[in-house]
């Protein structure tokens, strides 16, 4: 079971930012603490796991590219025995930060009210010059 660490200091760090920024309450928590066993997903990427009709990584936009990586984050903490809502810790690389409101969306869709840490990271490319984003999670079963 995780439990949010101090949900009145969570809470007022996710105001403070909104305030800040001009943006609503960020998807993801300041701070989660955890009991139970370590989960490491390593980063996943488009295609979705086990897909027979995926095209090439070029012809898939931003949303397509997000979706696959937490449906197979979603495949992979299943398969150890646990749920997105075991997921504590979200790391995500996008080579096109400008797409960050697309990624929010997705993440939004896929997490719901579930909000793990999260850094968001831009990075120059990833190991197929025609992925997007790549995105790797930790959880706490």
């Amino acid at each position: 079971m995780n439990e949010y660490l101090d949900a009145g200091l969570d809470a007022f760090w996710s105001e403070t930012l909104a305030a800040s920024t001009g943006t609503e309450r960020p998807p993801f928590s300041a701070v989660v603490k955890t009991s139970g066993q370590a989960v490491y997903l390593s980063g996943q990427t488009y295609p979705v796991i086990g897909s027979t009709d995926a095209v090439a990584p070029a012809l898939v936009g931003m949303r397509e590219q997000t979706e696959a990586c937490l449906q197979n984050l979603d495949r992979l903490i299943t398969a150890a025995g646990g749920s997105r809502s075991d997921i504590v810790k979200v790391t995500i690389f996008n080579t096109r930060m400008s797409e960050q409101p697309v990624v929010n969306e997705v993440y939004r869709e896929f997490f719901g009210e579930h909000r793990p840490v999260r850094s968001h990271v831009e990075v120059s490319r990833l190991a197929d010059p025609d992925l997007l984003i790549e995105i790797e999670a930790i959880a706490s079963l």
